[in-house]
């Protein structure tokens, strides 16, 4: 049966070495108002294609290809991207990017921050989290869709730097760059190559490092820990090179990277365990309840409770340097 108080305790010794990087999915963004794939998929379908059948078991990468096929033939490739960027883009209708979730979970002594989603809530945090009496804190966004990717290298250069991250490296781009954001099949061919083919043992054959998004997630999963956040792992190109570098590096079982995940029931936990093994990821669950009605939102607070506790764990605070300092005067008085 999986241990997983002994998985925390080894995700807690894993940070506090500083040598883990946060790879944060579209789970992580989903409680300040941003979508899931599924749900943007649905969106797009909503807004630019509303012939089409809904999404329902379809992939939403191949899905999207459909409606953007949609799109073009009816010449509103400027809506697309309009809509996109709006998306996406900081929330009016909200005083924070974020919540105390994102706050926590950027103190956590993370040496480098990732992320597939295309907002800059990650950021938004990171400068909250270590704003202080010196005054704001910055924290930089890096598009690696954009033409120019010189600062990628000072993403990699800077996670050998003391203090807080000050680079949110965006591997499907970010929204200022609508049309060149990673999301359709033909997107992910372009960024990553022909998809991962497997022989009949499920050993990976297509394994040319000849695309960068393919080169950077490779550097980044032989040197670093990853701690994947909000993210299912579900992703094939990502997927295919945890999988390239289990073969080329003779892994076997061994468990290199972290994955916060949920569960409902044990035979969750048993199914997520054994996929991940196979991705040579150590999963660390938080416990989500069952839904009692069709349509309704699964309850993700645990996630919170877990990334609080972990924090706890490792000694940093979860507010942010302002608030605290703020708090502190206020008790002074």
């Amino acid at each position: 049966m999986f241990d997983n108080e002994s998985a925390k305790r080894q995700l807690v010794t894993a940070l506090r070495a500083r040598r883990t990087v946060l790879l944060a999915g579209a789970g992580n963004s989903r409680s300040v108002g941003y979508p899931s794939w599924p749900q943007l998929v649905e969106e797009m379908r909503f807004q630019f294609a509303s012939d089409l059948p809904p999404l329902n078991d379809a992939s939403p990468m191949i899905f999207a290809g459909k409606i953007v096929h949609e799109i073009r033939l009816k010449k509103r490739l400027p809506d697309y991207y309009n809509f996109l960027e709006r998306r996406f883009e900081p929330r009016s209708d909200r005083p924070r990017l974020h919540d105390d979730l994102h706050i926590a979970l950027v103190r956590l002594p993370f040496c480098g921050l990732v992320t597939s989603n295309y907002e800059p809530v990650i950021e938004s945090a990171a400068a909250d989290a270590f704003a202080g009496d010196m005054g704001p804190f910055r924290c930089e966004p890096i598009d690696l869709c954009d033409e120019r990717v010189y600062r990628v290298l000072d993403f990699f250069r800077s996670l050998a730097s003391d203090g807080p991250p000050r680079w949110v490296l965006h591997l499907h781009g970010y929204y200022r760059n609508p049309q060149r954001l990673i999301l359709t099949d033909e997107d992910y061919r372009r960024h990553y190559g022909d998809p991962p083919e497997y022989d009949e043992e499920g050993t990976p054959q297509s394994v040319i490092l000849d695309k960068l998004h393919r080169k950077v997630l490779w550097t980044l999963f032989v040197t670093h820990p990853l701690v994947f956040v909000g993210f299912g792992l579900r992703d094939d190109f990502f997927n295919h090179m945890l999988r390239v570098l289990r073969q080329d590096l003779q892994l076997g079982n061994d468990l290199t990277h972290f994955a916060l995940m949920p569960f409902t029931t044990n035979e969750d936990q048993e199914k997520t365990v054994e996929y991940l093994r196979l991705l040579n990821t150590m999963p660390v669950f938080y416990h989500v309840p069952s839904v009692e009605n069709a349509g309704q939102e699964p309850d993700h607070s645990g996630l919170k409770r877990l990334v609080f506790e972990l924090a706890e764990e490792v000694g940093v605070p979860v507010v942010s340097d302002a608030i605290a300092s703020i708090n502190k005067r206020m008790l002074e008085l």
